[in-house]
């Protein structure tokens, strides 16, 4: 009997996905895109994660089939799970970004440098971040996604299932304030004595350093 996670009595429309179901996918995407798969990248390790990711994101019966249709007709094969996922969820509302936006925009945000404002769109970008680390996103490569992916995919599943993640506010510097003068320090009273010799009269309010007299 195919091994799944919820009981044969279930419908069709609801989640009872196996393990076989996903390696058959493999097989015809290995068929399909010939050398844009890997062999290694497509085995045991990578159908269990597919098939514990699917099956934490909800996906049904109705949806697999339905996005190893549309599958079909793409270029490159999904990256992840929730990529996957999206094929048969197209054009519903999604809060998450698809897995090359979020990875683009994390890797933007890290190299950014200094207390700036970054927009990462979505906390759960910034979370996949700081598991990676931001010094790895700055200099990450396209080949990195993959990586990415897999983190981002755990991030989702975490958050979907009521984890809290944040973003900041940033904390931004503020300009110094210009300093007031002390009358009695030394440049007070060569303020004075220009003032004198140039006959400037003195203004009401308090000096400040850097204001014209």
């Amino acid at each position: 009997m195919p091994e799944t996670l919820h009981s044969s009595t279930q419908t069709n429309s609801q989640t009872c996905l196996s393990k076989q179901q996903i390696a058959s996918l493999f097989a015809g995407w290995k068929k399909l895109f010939r050398s844009k798969i890997k062999d290694e990248d497509w085995g045991v390790d990578t159908l269990t994660v597919w098939y514990i990711a699917l099956t934490d994101l909800g996906m049904t019966q109705d949806e697999f089939n339905q996005a190893k249709r549309k599958s079909l007709s793409l270029s490159w094969p999904p990256t992840a799970p929730a990529d996957f996922l999206e094929l048969a969820r197209a054009g519903k509302q999604s809060e998450y970004l698809d897995t090359q936006t979020a990875f683009e925009t994390a890797c933007r945000c890290s190299g950014m440098r200094g207390d700036v404002e970054r927009d990462w769109r979505h906390p759960t970008v910034l979370e996949t971040a700081n598991r990676i680390g931001w010094g790895k996103l700055a200099s990450a490569g396209n080949r990195f996604i993959k990586y990415f992916a897999t983190v981002y995919e755990r991030v989702l599943i975490e958050h979907k299932n009521g984890a809290n993640f944040e973003i900041p506010k940033t904390h931004r510097v503020e300009a110094p304030k210009p300093a007031r003068l002390d009358n009695d320090s030394p440049v007070a009273q060569d303020w004075e004595k220009m003032r004198a010799r140039f006959g400037l009269k003195k203004k009401n309010k308090e000096a400040v350093c850097g204001e014209e007299f």
